[in-house]
């Protein structure tokens, strides 16, 4: 089963699982996500290619590239005489790590794409619940989308009082979320804020960068800086995604 765990300094979330529990995750995003050579639902590119950032991290953890840890499986010597074998008392679990405001957005484009999923299983567009229609009820790549995504609320949860929690939810499930609108250079512009934050700054302003992603279109600098990168798109007549904004570059350590 994965698990997600807070950051020692609360920079972002641990993705821990085994082999299978990885690939599974790994398999699930690749099946909900638009091809980028898909002649439908073109809109939702480059909103896909973003989460299978994360997809990519998470592919190279089990394949061994980042960090490999070993977890007690409750094996001990009179389960291996009782059962008569020899086996390890610890399992191998695979770990990688992604910025907290990474995840979030990641977590709001899974609903987007959980949606257009339902509409695909159901070949509906609209529908009152369409959570509970026979056709998705019971779908693998959603329940495990939904697993992965409950697991982040957890951890969301630990660094919030009750109240703030309850905030948080609503910020997260405001059901007017269209994250395949946002300029990506928005979130990367927040992610390279929030790494240089202290540790305190980053649980105290938790809400307020959930705000800012879940509801960017509701944000000043965000119009700001789309206008900007409208008009360096239109100046050099290039994709907006190829913009790369001036004094906002990712450090090559992280201190997790």
């Amino acid at each position: 089963m994965i698990k997600l765990e807070n950051t020692e300094n609360f920079t972002g979330i641990s993705i821990i699982g085994d082999y299978y529990d990885l690939d599974n995750l790994v398999e699930a995003f690749y099946t909900i996500t638009v091809d980028e050579f898909s002649e439908e639902n073109s809109e939702y590119v480059e909103m896909s290619t973003r989460i299978l950032g994360v997809c990519y991290d998470i592919r190279h953890a089990y394949q061994g590239d980042r960090e490999v840890i070993l977890m007690d499986n409750n094996m001990d010597e009179y389960k291996m005489k009782y059962h008569s074998i020899i086996t390890n008392t610890n399992n191998v679990y695979y770990k990688c790590n992604c910025l907290y405001p990474e995840m979030l957005y990641t977590v709001l484009a899974l609903n987007n794409l959980i949606d257009l999923r339902m509409q695909e299983l159901t070949k509906k567009k609209y529908m009152p619940d369409m959570s509970l229609d026979k056709k998705v009820v019971w779908d693998k790549t959603i329940a495990t989308i939904r697993n992965f995504q409950s697991e982040f609320a957890l951890c969301a949860k630990e660094l919030l009082t009750e109240r703030q929690f309850s905030i948080w939810l609503r910020y997260m499930n405001e059901h007017s979320h269209v994250m395949y609108n946002m300029y990506h250079q928005y979130l990367d512009v927040i992610n390279v804020e929030y790494i240089h934050m202290t540790k305190e700054q980053r649980q105290n302003n938790f809400n307020k960068i959930s705000k800012r992603i879940a509801l960017f279109y509701e944000e000043d600098d965000y119009y700001a800086m789309k206008e900007s990168i409208d008009d360096a798109a239109k100046r050099f007549n290039c994709h907006k995604s190829e913009i790369i904004l001036k004094d906002f570059e990712y450090p090559e350590d992280i201190e997790w």
